[in-house]
């Protein structure tokens, strides 16, 4: 599309409507590459004893896919855990006066202070 323009204020106008269309363009791929989409895959209510545990899918287009383990009252609030790369994402819980025991079938821990959830 060639145009032919004349004046120098008219081409400093197109030259800053490219800037700006440009910079919102790139802010708007670098939300769509990077912000990731959580489902939550698995849910287990809270108790009068234990935390609600809620395990989330991550998922990015740049970053792959991840689980996280939130503790909390809510499925939208709590304390996040990542859970390593190559261990399951449904551990064994086990719920303690201190905290939480996430055990895993490989052999791995994780320890959750109750501090961190309640």
């Amino acid at each position: 599309m060639a145009t032919k323009v004349s004046g120098c204020l008219v081409q400093i106008l197109l030259f800053l409507l490219g800037a700006v269309l440009g910079t919102g363009l790139t802010a708007v791929a670098g939300v769509v590459m990077f912000v990731p989409d959580r489902t939550t895959v698995i849910s287990v209510d809270p108790t009068s004893t234990a935390p609600g545990v809620y395990v989330k899918k991550v998922e990015r287009l740049v970053g792959g896919v991840y689980y996280e383990i939130w503790l909390g009252p809510a499925e939208d609030r709590g304390h996040i855990v990542t859970v390593p790369n190559g261990w399951e994402h449904d551990p064994d819980r086990e719920t303690t006066d201190d905290g939480v025991r996430l055990k895993f079938d490989n052999g791995g821990e994780i320890f959750v202070p109750k501090a961190s959830y309640s």
